[in-house]
């Protein structure tokens, strides 16, 4: 996670949120959305969606993959709040 990130993440008070969000990126590091064309040296910036619930607000986190070295690092660069309307 970016120190950017991490400041937004305690900011909104969702840190807890986004530790479980990277656990699973560690898994499934193409979960979520590819954002923009593919790059011939295979990183990838991507976002998913955090569902709001009862204790913590829905999230738009965006996340650079970079495929090498292994394990694929994934680097979590961006936390908005987010509505959760599509438009």
């Amino acid at each position: 996670m970016t120190a950017r990130a991490a400041q937004l993440a305690k900011d909104l008070g969702v840190e807890r949120s986004l530790e479980e969000l990277r656990g699973e990126l560690e898994l499934a590091p193409r979960l979520g959305v590819l954002l923009g064309p593919r790059r011939h040296d295979g990183i990838e910036v991507r976002k998913t969606r955090i569902e709001a619930n009862g204790e913590a607000l829905g999230l738009a986190v965006a996340y650079v993959y970079t495929p090498a070295p292994p394990p694929p690092p994934v680097a979590i660069t961006s936390v908005t709040p987010d509505d959760g309307i599509v438009g």
